[in-house]
């Protein structure tokens, strides 16, 4: 029984430390979603001063690259649009890294204020409160205004693949029509003149 309690214990410490996604992978999911408070200040700066290349200051154009280097690869784009308006989209002047911890900081809280009164109500994702609800609509014929490829970024079952990128994937054929044999054709006339009536 000793010997169990420490397997056990190794076992559950190996699954504490391995990152297995999201506690709520349809809300980590929503376009609506933002990933900006999950990084530090110190990934920011760090992002900064490597766009910034000695420099004190950055243009407002190298914003996506700040972006970029902390996500490494492209920035989602609720997040990149959240920060181009909190610095305005005309803005010409140079950003300092001051200026641009300050909006990081204001973004967060704004986020994890979000994030608290939204807690217990309907998620982004969700159409329906409770399973009746969509029995009902469904009864009704009643269709969403928003599809899954409007609230997600990507498909989020295995059943949503299929269609997912289906328009993108689907190859334009020319249908050449089968000729009919004489005797189908002498058949169908036949048919036409009410013979068979």
């Amino acid at each position: 029984a000793k010997h169990t309690k420490f397997y056990l214990s190794l076992i559950m410490a190996f699954f504490g430390l391995t990152a297995l996604g999201a506690q709520n992978p349809f809300a980590a999911a929503t376009k609506e979603s933002c990933l900006v408070q999950i990084f530090s200040s110190e990934d920011f700066k760090e992002g900064f001063d490597a766009v910034a290349k000695g420099e004190s200051y950055v243009s407002p154009e190298k914003i996506v690259d700040i972006l970029a280097y902390v996500y490494h690869g492209p920035a989602p784009e609720p997040e990149l649009i959240m920060f181009q308006e909190k610095f305005g989209k005309d803005r010409t002047e140079p950003i300092s890294w001051e200026d641009f911890n300050i909006a990081y900081e204001e973004l967060v809280a704004k986020i994890e204020s979000d994030e608290a009164t939204l807690t217990g109500r309907l998620g982004p994702a969700a159409s329906y409160v409770s399973y009746d609800d969509l029995c009902k609509a469904k009864e009704k014929g009643i269709k969403l205004d928003k599809g899954p490829k409007e609230n997600l970024t990507g498909p989020m079952t295995a059943v949503q693949e299929f269609g997912w990128l289906a328009h993108e994937s689907v190859e334009k054929r020319t249908i050449h029509g089968k000729k009919s044999c004489p005797e189908t054709v002498y058949a169908s006339e036949l048919v036409k003149a009410g013979v068979f009536y």
